[in-house]
């Protein structure tokens, strides 16, 4: 792959076509561009055979000095991965459901001029990027990369389950019916995983998780200490069972999110984190690799917040500081 300087004055706006808003998106572009010493900006469509990471890195060899994702978490992720390799920074305009890197670097929501200042305008920040090899339940293997975080399981079912249209009509207020369905219905997966060297753990788990950042919809917090640039991957076990175990895990899910500075909470998370391994309703932990093997029958699997089909077995890796990405001054 050529590597490009970034001291191009080129810009590519690759964008998801279905997407709302695309005659804007194109509109505020141009008068962003002059703006910030850009060239005309050239637009180019995703494709169902292609959502990105091939227009992305024909951006890269033609002499791209910044490369902008338009559309959801899936547009995101494939120009990211053609991406990969270059010094090219890439721009994030969130048009997607849950636009989960867009949040977790305070890229601006809902508002398609903002977040054009921000990647034509803003900063370069390298971030950690994650990737994922994984086998599917017919026995085919794939690789992958990831931004935020991949998981199999009950988050998984739950993206599988909500219906497409109703996101576009109400965002992601339109996964709260699914993760309502999912958790009546839902059960924990057998699972096994490892990270790095350490010792295989079994379990059984709602979800299984493993991430690069951690912050969801409106502002929850589900792993606190998932830093985007630290090189580590956080890895989450959603254990809760019964209403018991459901209740100690959304405390501690609401400590994450609204009262981590207050001592007698923290003291309380901490307890709940030194009990019996199977007892404690959730597990955290971070390393640099991660290996996990789905037992009996395959699970549902997402990445980035898309599904992904079933999956027996998973490993991730960080590439540490391995994409660009612009974010505001």
């Amino acid at each position: 792959m050529v590597v490009v300087s970034t001291a191009s004055s080129r810009v590519v706006l690759v964008y998801n076509p279905i997407k709302s808003g695309v005659d804007e998106l194109k509109r505020r572009a141009v008068v962003r561009a002059e703006q910030h010493g850009w060239t005309d900006p050239v637009f180019v469509e995703t494709t169902e055979e292609d959502p990105g990471v091939g227009q992305a890195r024909a951006a890269a060899e033609e002499g791209a000095g910044l490369v902008i994702a338009c559309g959801g978490d899936g547009t995101v992720r494939s120009v990211a991965q053609g991406l990969l390799g270059t010094t090219i920074p890439m721009g994030v305009v969130p048009l997607g459901t849950g636009n989960l890197l867009a949040r977790n670097l305070d890229i601006p929501l809902d508002d398609v001029d903002g977040a054009l200042r921000v990647a034509m305008g803003g900063r370069s920040r390298p971030i950690d990027l994650g990737e994922v090899r994984y086998t599917d339940g017919e026995g085919a293997t794939h690789e992958d990369v990831f931004l935020v975080m991949l998981g199999a399981g009950m988050d998984a079912d739950m993206i599988a389950g909500t219906d497409d249209d109703l996101k576009a009509r109400v965002g992601w207020f339109a996964y709260v019916g699914s993760f309502a369905n999912t958790l009546l219905r839902g059960h924990r997966i057998k699972v096994e995983y490892s990270l790095d060297e350490g010792e295989t753990t079994y379990t059984k788990a709602r979800t299984l998780l493993v991430a690069n950042c951690g912050m969801l919809q409106a502002g929850m917090v589900l792993l606190p200490d998932a830093v985007i640039d630290d090189g580590l991957l956080d890895v989450l076990a959603l254990r809760a069972k019964g209403v018991l175990g459901w209740t100690r895990a959304v405390y501690v899910l609401a400590e994450h999110t609204f009262l981590h500075r207050l001592p007698a909470i923290r003291k309380r998370v901490d307890a709940l984190g030194r009990e019996r391994h199977e007892t404690r309703p959730l597990d955290f932990l971070q390393g640099n690799t991660m290996q996990a093997t789905v037992l009996e029958k395959p699970a549902p699997f997402q990445i980035d917040g898309e599904d992904a089909g079933d999956v027996t077995e998973f490993s991730a890796r960080i590439k540490r500081r391995g994409l660009t990405v612009r974010v505001g001054i």
